[in-house]
């Protein structure tokens, strides 16, 4: 059964913690941030987190490793994301049919300058694909990132207060609504097994940040 859940948990948080720097000791820092809001596609809110793994998986990995000719290089793909299901000030705690939803996904991603253009037109057709039948403009979202002001921070409101006074200090701590699947996560090359053994062949040992005070709690 897939986990249901409404909070960012510890392991999730500390993961999307690091990912960021991890990105950039490795050479592909996150530098775009895509949106995709599922309330605006034919997909079911409880079928969101399978139908991303396979826009992700079977679409924009392959994409990142066979680039087009002339459309710029292969790279590893490298990313962090988050799910939530809140519109403005109105979190949805449950899914269900008929039940209303803004289930969405952030996926904060390396993108290869020379590629941005063809990734952009691309995001699109791959999730209009996978709806099959009616998926809106509005559903994909893309920004790039010049200055990351705390992307990953902004992303772990959804923390439970503990997680996120260590993970998110100095973002409004608040539930993101109810997430069926799993709710975060990171590729490999930037996930907690690499980056253990990053810090093993460097010499490096992490302790978990100190928890700080959470604003709006």
């Amino acid at each position: 059964m897939r986990p249901r859940t409404t909070q960012i948990g510890f392991k999730g948080a500390q993961t999307l913690y690091y990912a960021k720097r991890q990105a950039q000791n490795i050479g592909l820092p996150l530098n775009t941030l895509v949106t995709i809001n599922f309330s605006h596609t034919t997909i079911e809110p409880w079928e969101a987190v399978k139908a991303f793994g396979r826009w992700r998986i079977s679409h924009f990995n392959k994409w990142a490793k066979r680039p087009q000719k002339g459309c710029g290089n292969p790279f590893e793909p490298t990313y962090a994301y988050w799910f939530e299901n809140k519109r403005d000030n109105e979190i949805y705690d449950a899914v269900g049919k008929g039940l209303p939803h803004n289930v969405h996904v952030q996926f904060y991603v390396h993108i290869p300058p020379i590629r941005s253009f063809n990734f952009q037109g691309r995001a699109y057709e791959w999730l209009d694909f996978i709806a099959g039948d009616f998926c809106a403009k509005e559903a994909v979202k893309i920004e790039r990132v010049k200055k990351d002001n705390g992307v990953i921070r902004y992303g772990t409101k959804g923390a439970s207060k503990a997680v996120a006074g260590r993970f998110g200090a100095g973002e409004i701590q608040c539930p993101q609504g109810m997430i069926i699947g799993r709710r975060t996560g990171t590729s490999l090359n930037i996930g907690p097994s690499a980056r253990r053994a990053m810090d093993k062949k460097l010499g490096i040992v992490r302790r978990v940040p100190s928890l700080r005070p959470l604003v709006g709690v």
